[in-house]
């Protein structure tokens, strides 16, 4: 049997190794690192071509996760029973307590079914300092609309507020605030129960991967997984496990199930 220490760095290797394989994929991806770990649970007991139909039913039938969230059990089970995902009911279960902990444990968290997107950063001009323009901006510069050429008249009174305007004036999210709300770090809710969907996807992982011994489950496998992954990027080794499973998932459920039923075998 391998050492924690030969198994903490067999977890370094294989974090590189995604991260290598994914992160290109990844930049690409607009899926939300919320909707990837709600995947998880979709994949459960199910196969990644059903988990993928389950997913995108939901994205037709409610507005985003936080929608899910607050939703009856009913309506996500009715949606999850169209496209004959198994076990319906007690998945539609799973994803609302899910999303109501991870909604409790984080301040900064993206529920849209897409990350959000962070608006170009306009420079600021120095004092004295003039925009560029080319010819065709000069061109058209005596054609220009103002923007306050398409509000309605109102008395130039001090105090005076113009709801129309405030109303039609988007506000977008500070850039920073908008990177948190994507960020991978909510992947940290996957140590917090054994008994959901990440969690379960990132034991599997590492059975396959031969990160953990077969024979650990639950509450003992959470731990020593604690005790594998690396401690300073030991949400990113989650998050990056989930992804590794989305894109392996046959082999990887093969795998796992072959080495719990031998374990449970000579367990007896």
């Amino acid at each position: 049997m391998a050492t924690v220490r030969e198994l903490q760095t067999k977890a370094r290797k294989a974090l590189a190794k995604w991260k290598k394989d994914y992160s290109k994929a990844l930049d690409s991806d607009n899926s939300s690192p919320v909707s990837h770990l709600c995947l998880t649970i979709l994949m459960r007991n199910n196969n990644i071509t059903n988990a993928t139909k389950a997913c995108n039913i939901l994205r037709e039938r409610f507005v985003d996760w936080n929608e899910i969230r607050v939703s009856p059990i009913a309506e996500v089970r009715d949606a999850l029973e169209e496209v004959q995902c198994p076990n319906a009911e007690q998945k539609a279960y799973a994803l609302r307590r899910f999303l109501r902990d991870v909604f409790g444990k984080f301040t900064k968290t993206n529920l849209y079914f897409d990350k959000m997107n962070v608006p170009e950063v306009v420079p600021e001009l120095l004092p004295g300092e003039k925009p560029e323009t080319t010819d065709d901006d000069d061109d058209d510069a005596d054609d220009a609309v103002t923007r306050e050429s398409g509000l309605p008249d109102h008395p130039t009174v001090p105090g005076y507020v113009d709801m129309r305007k405030i109303i039609d004036q988007v506000v977008p999210l500070d850039p920073k605030l908008i990177t948190e709300k994507n960020s991978t770090g909510v992947a940290s809710v996957v140590w917090d129960d054994a008994e959901r969907g990440p969690f379960s996807t990132l034991w599997r992982v590492c059975i396959a991967e031969g990160l953990l011994e077969p024979e650990y489950e639950g509450t003992e496998a959470l731990q020593r997984l604690r005790q594998i992954a690396p401690e300073k990027e030991r949400d990113e080794f989650a998050y990056y496990a989930v992804i590794h499973a989305e894109n392996n998932w046959p082999k990887i459920s093969k795998v796992a199930d072959k080495s719990r039923k031998k374990a449970v075998k000579a367990k007896a």
